[in-house]
């Protein structure tokens, strides 16, 4: 069989495991027609040691709990905000939904719409750990866990931090009782806060060597087609990748489109504190460790993870292209310029070449 042949992606459902499955759910896959040699490629970045069982975290309050897949059906609960569910299985249903037709069956019997549900797992890490020279880069690794001013859970809060956001560690250490934290770099505030240890996982240097490195930089391109809400990744002619996205939002006052044109990224970073008031025509925000940035253009607009929702497929955003993060991460290690992983932030003129339409 050929490495290139194409697979509706509705199909994987019968062809592999449901761990499986929902890995690639998380790279933005859903609803795409994909090669064969992409979907095995797309698993060098997402990590082996999983736990046996799916997770969602409700990112925004109000949630519905249904009875059936489809928002016609009764109405079990409303759920409140980072309660974290059970992920039975993952249906498809074009009927009866909204914009977003992907839903989770969960514990109990119930089915959400995946649109705020983030898929999350629950893993502690080692704190047998070593920061060396000036820091490096961690990721949240549970649901969500709260950091402090201080090494103390009674001092001031800071920030709740979520599932698959990253940060720059800068230091370990260990409180009076021996209780092992992390200093977090704020690079917003350029301050610092704590994080217990155990919720970050320090990612090792070789999970950020760049993909297709041997491939000329000019024999990369990225396509964004704004219609379609997708990102195809081409090497010359062949196409690499590809993942649903969440573009800017287009308001009848203008709001907040995302640019359309001939970029490239030459600006890029593993994490940043993102943050934007509030205004007549959109509300604000405040989302630190924002992962896998790979700004396109001056203006600050950038391909990133995304905690905060899971409706790709539908603008969100403003001006950026939302990706989940394992695909955004997939960008940040292919796209040029290679950040070395010493570094949080890294820029260079010859970056992969963007066309928005």
């Amino acid at each position: 069989m050929s490495t290139n042949k194409l697979i509706p992606f509705e199909d994987l459902a019968n062809q592999m495991s449901r761990r499986k499955f929902l890995r690639l759910c998380g790279l933005g896959f859903l609803g795409l027609t994909l090669p064969k040699k992409l979907i095995k490629e797309s698993f060098r970045i997402i990590s082996d040691d999983l736990e046996s069982h799916t997770l969602g975290r409700v990112a925004t309050a109000g949630q519905k709990l249904y009875d059936e897949p489809n928002l016609q059906s009764k109405v079990l609960e409303t759920l409140y905000q980072d309660r974290i569910l059970e992920i039975r299985d993952v249906i498809k249903n074009e009927e009866g939904s909204s914009t977003n037709p992907i839903w989770y069956e969960v514990e109990r019997k119930g089915f959400v719409n995946s649109a705020y549900i983030q898929p999350v797992f629950d893993k502690e890490n080692s704190t047998k750990t070593r920061i060396l020279g000036d820091g490096c880069l961690g990721e949240i690794t549970v649901p969500f866990v709260d950091s402090y001013r201080q090494m103390d859970q009674y001092s001031k809060f800071v920030y709740r931090l979520y599932y698959a956001s990253t940060f720059w560690v800068l230091s370990r250490e260990e409180d009076n009782s021996g209780s092992v934290w992390y200093r977090l770099l704020d690079d917003r505030t350029y301050g610092t806060f704590y994080v217990p240890a155990a919720a970050v996982r320090l990612v090792p240097n070789s999970e950020l060597l760049p993909i297709s490195p041997d491939v000329p930089w000019d024999q990369k391109v990225i396509d964004v087609n704004l219609s379609t809400q997708r990102m195809t990744a081409y090497e010359g002619d062949n196409q690499v990748f590809a993942s649903r996205i969440s573009s800017g939002v287009r308001t009848r006052e203008g709001g907040y489109a995302t640019p359309k044109g001939y970029f490239r990224t030459t600006r890029k970073r593993p994490c940043r504190h993102m943050a934007y008031p509030a205004d007549e025509n959109y509300s604000g925000y405040d989302l630190p460790g924002v992962p896998w940035v790979s700004y396109f253009n001056s203006n600050g607009v950038a391909f990133h993870g995304t905690y905060w929702h899971n409706d790709f497929g539908v603008p969100h955003s403003h001006g950026c292209i939302n990706m989940t993060p394992e695909a955004a991460k997939w960008v940040y290690l292919w796209t040029t310029p290679a950040v070395l992983p010493e570094k949080y932030f890294y820029g260079d003129e010859q970056g992969t070449r963007v066309i928005i339409h």
